[in-house]
């Protein structure tokens, strides 16, 4: 068996998505007075989509007027301080030189993960993107990465998925896919067991190399 496709969620395994995440929670909670629940780190909210942190954040205050609110304020500046991590444009040009499909599956909404993956310079890496939206169901759910598969044409036993979130991994290993766990990221990492940890994205070209994936 030859790997053929890389999956990568996006917030926390391509992109510190953080401050801008974090600005546009600040103004969803002024806006809502309750500027007083603005957490510290907004990082271990992060993966879930924003439906989610909000009910972290608010808890008995959440609201649907929150979830949009939030989405407005992000989708108006998706990009203004949110950038790769550092080897990431890189590693994707090194993985495309190998031939490997690429294609971003992520809870963040289609709309926004354009945008965004547009204003920094990577969508064109990637042949296909499933952003929260494209699909029924998100994350942990395998569905998206099972679709993503189909796009590409590609067997999940021939996929690995590069995540920084437990989702990551559950939807890796129950789409039947192999799962790394991206250290750098802002999961506090798995109760399940992936197949890889990754510490940096460098490491990634070093695992291609690895038996039991058989990359060329």
């Amino acid at each position: 068996m030859h790997l053929k496709a890389v999956l990568f969620d996006l917030d926390g395994t391509l992109v510190d998505s953080a401050p801008d995440i974090a600005r546009a929670l600040r103004r969803t909670l002024k806006a809502l007075n309750k500027e007083h629940l603005v957490p510290d780190d907004v990082r271990p909210f992060i993966g879930g989509g924003a439906r989610r942190l909000l009910e972290a954040v608010l808890k008995d205050a959440f609201t649907e007027e929150a979830v949009s609110l939030f989405r407005s304020f992000y989708a108006a500046e998706p990009a203004r301080y949110s950038r790769p991590y550092d080897g990431i444009p890189e590693l994707l040009n090194e993985l495309k030189r190998r031939g490997l499909k690429l294609a971003v599956v992520t809870n963040k909404p289609d709309e926004i993960t354009h945008a965004l993956l547009k204003s920094l310079n990577l969508l064109d890496y990637f042949e296909f993107v499933a952003g929260g939206d494209t699909f029924p169901e998100k994350k942990p759910s395998p569905l998206p990465v099972l679709k993503t598969l189909e796009r590409l044409s590609v067997e999940p036993k021939e996929a690995l998925l590069v995540g920084d979130t437990e989702a990551d991994v559950a939807a890796a290993l129950s789409a039947g896919c192999y799962a790394a766990l991206a250290l750098w990221g802002y999961g506090a990492g798995s109760s399940l067991k992936p197949h890889f940890t990754l510490k940096s994205p460098s490491e990634l070209l070093e695992l291609l190399g690895h038996p039991q994936l058989g990359a060329p």
